[in-house]
């Protein structure tokens, strides 16, 4: 597998990754995988600017995801991350979650002190950091004053956003217009709500929309619209960066 001139594995599709780890074509790995391939992938599509920079400033790379849920059920999957990422970019992932998606033994009063202010921190490996925090992302959680992980992102991203299906994301979508110097990279189920939902970020991010071909490949049943339904189905941008040259 070809490496880009940041060190990543250029991955264009479920085949690139089976060869990559030598997993068979039959291997169902990818309905769960789809999660840190989506991640990753939009690292190497979009990520250039942030990662440019936070080596610059020689920290970590800071991701901000937002809206997580089902995510907390296979936190160690996000390990794959680590493993596919070059040992000299570090990454600190933070998932923003509601306080009623975290484990019982989080929701403590002492749980969030023994953490250094996060509910719960992964150490995925040398190069990757896993924090959660609870709480509404750009409203209660202020992540330009070091609310959310250990200072403001560099890219922030949300799965399966669906940027008009809860009032919470208003706060976000605020936030990606305030700070235009933040990348911010969303995944949809389908393309229709796709181009609804980028268009909150004006005419560049509508049409940013693009297929992901990481995206899970089982289509969801929908019987109110006949529409192909896919868990991180489509990509949509806000706040889209290049280098300058």
């Amino acid at each position: 597998i070809a490496r880009d001139a940041r060190g990543l594995p250029i991955l264009k599709s479920w085949s690139d990754y089976y060869h990559l780890r030598g997993i068979s074509l039959t291997s169902p790995v990818a309905l769960l995988c789809t999660f840190p391939l989506t991640i990753y992938f939009a690292l190497q599509n979009w990520g250039e600017v942030p990662i440019t920079v936070a080596k610059m400033l020689g920290r970590k790379l800071r991701i901000h995801a937002v809206g997580i849920e089902k995510e907390m059920n296979f936190l160690d999957l996000f390990s794959e991350l680590a493993y596919l990422l070059p040992q000299d970019l570090e990454i600190e992932l933070t998932f923003i979650v509601r306080a009623d998606m975290l484990p019982p033994k989080c929701r403590s009063e002492n749980s969030t002190q023994s953490h250094q202010g996060f509910d719960m921190k992964l150490d995925h490996a040398n190069n990757l950091s896993l924090l959660v925090k609870s709480g509404t992302y750009g409203d209660e959680l202020n992540p330009l004053f070091g609310d959310v992980g250990t200072g403001p992102p560099d890219m922030l991203i949300g799965l399966n956003a669906g940027l008009f299906a809860y009032k919470s994301w208003s706060s976000v979508v605020s936030f990606c217009h305030d700070n235009p110097s933040v990348l911010a990279v969303f995944t949809d189920y389908n393309e229709h709500s796709g181009v609804n939902c980028a268009g909150l970020g004006g005419g560049q991010a509508r049409e940013s929309l693009t297929v992901n071909p990481f995206r899970q490949p089982l289509a969801l049943p929908v019987f109110c619209f006949n529409l192909p339904q896919l868990s991180n189905g489509f990509f949509y941008v806000f706040n889209e960066q290049e280098l300058d040259e």
